[in-house]
């Protein structure tokens, strides 16, 4: 018998939530187009919408991450951690990319080099 899933329903019903509530605002948008007072009023709607926006994913952080947790997989913040430990070492690969690239155009080949010895010496 399977196990009925617990959360399925609750972040159903959020996912639906937050969808309708973006697409109410992008309709908003959508229709505040043309005038000065438009412009005004859309500069402080999207003022709105980002802080609704940042206070929503917040909330969601609060509900999902200890459902995140029950369900055993791993915590939000260690997840974060992780993340921005691979970010780290892609750019720090990305730095030694440009270094070997630097070198790698101010000396040429060392058999590239040997070469061109040869083929002068014969």
């Amino acid at each position: 018998m399977t196990q009925p899933q617990p959360f399925g329903d609750i972040l159903g019903a959020w996912k639906k939530a937050t969808d309708d509530y973006l697409a109410t605002w992008g309709k908003t948008f959508e229709q505040l187009t043309g005038t000065d007072q438009a412009a005004e009023a859309q500069r402080e709607a999207t003022k709105t919408f980002l802080g609704a926006q940042a206070a929503m994913s917040e909330q969601a952080r609060q509900v999902w991450g200890p459902m995140i947790e029950a369900a055993g997989a791993v915590p939000i913040t260690e997840f974060r951690r992780l993340m921005d430990q691979v970010q780290t070492v892609l750019l720090r690969l990305d730095r030694i990319d440009d270094a070997l690239r630097d070198l790698k155009a101010a000396n040429p080949a060392p058999g590239k080099r040997k070469a061109r010895k040869k083929a002068g010496e014969e």
